[in-house]
């Protein structure tokens, strides 16, 4: 689960967007009674003016399971989740109003707080986005859910299969360096994006895949830059070797016949 927090100023056209979007549902609300997004703003600034030094004085918040969790959970499952999530930032007291977004069966939450709390006092920012992620990977194990760890690492070893298996293909071709293998790897739907240093040396790879990417030491340790260019020259070499030797024992099987 991926959760993702941000302070704001401006509250009124964030809570419409997500009240307005197609097959949205508010599922939850504290201390609010407003139902556009310029009540629910007029209601949080009762308490704002307590604190006029307090700019972004709003949090927008998003908690989105991955696919097959999100799609297992029921109305009264995200309320719960929404609940969870805001006991354990301690917000849960905090005005707040939420919405339940079903996108192509992607259900995820947005989440509207109030930052400065009954007393006039704002809620600390620093560090929020990393803090809502650190939480939402607790409730996620909690829950049993896949963690966004878990995602990322999901999707880097596809991503991996992908190059590892274009990778093997073009080696088959013989680059002779690795701009040529860069080129041999396109037919398979990777690009290789090669960093160079000012003299010219490839010290860094990439590999970018449709709309995602991953660097070329996190397929494995012996895809970095100069592992990849001893490999690509090893492979050279080998089959140089290979056909030298084939020549060598084809004269051979000649001269023997003569």
């Amino acid at each position: 689960m991926i959760g993702k927090a941000k302070s704001i100023s401006h509250i009124s056209n964030a809570v419409n967007y997500a009240k307005n979007k197609k097959g949205a549902l508010e599922i939850n609300r504290h201390n609010v009674a407003g139902e556009t997004g310029t009540e629910i703003a007029q209601e949080f600034r009762v308490f704002q003016n307590l604190n006029a030094r307090c700019e972004r004085n709003s949090f927008s918040i998003v908690l989105s399971p991955a696919i097959p969790d999100g799609q297992k959970l029921t109305n009264g499952d995200f309320v719960q989740l929404a609940n969870d999530f805001l006991l354990k930032m301690n917000l849960k007291e905090n005005q707040h109003i939420t919405f339940l977004h079903s996108d192509k069966n992607h259900k995820h939450l947005h989440i509207f707080v109030n930052r400065i709390d009954f007393n006039g006092k704002a809620y600390k920012d620093n560090y929020i986005s990393k803090k809502a992620q650190r939480i939402a990977e607790s409730i996620a194990k909690d829950w049993k859910f896949t963690t966004a760890k878990e995602v990322q690492q999901q999707k880097e070893d596809l991503l991996s299969r992908q190059v590892i298996d274009a990778h093997e293909k073009a080696l088959q071709q013989k680059p002779r360096n690795i701009f040529e293998y860069a080129e041999l790897m396109k037919p398979y739907g990777i690009n290789t994006q090669l960093k160079q240093a000012s003299d010219g040396k490839v010290v860094g790879i990439k590999f970018l895949i449709n709309e995602n990417s991953i660097k070329a030491s996190s397929v494995h340790r012996s895809f970095s830059a100069a592992n990849l260019q001893k490999l690509i020259l090893q492979s050279l070499q080998a089959y140089n070797t290979h056909k030298r030797n084939q020549q060598y024992n084809s004269n051979k099987k000649q001269r023997f016949r003569l």
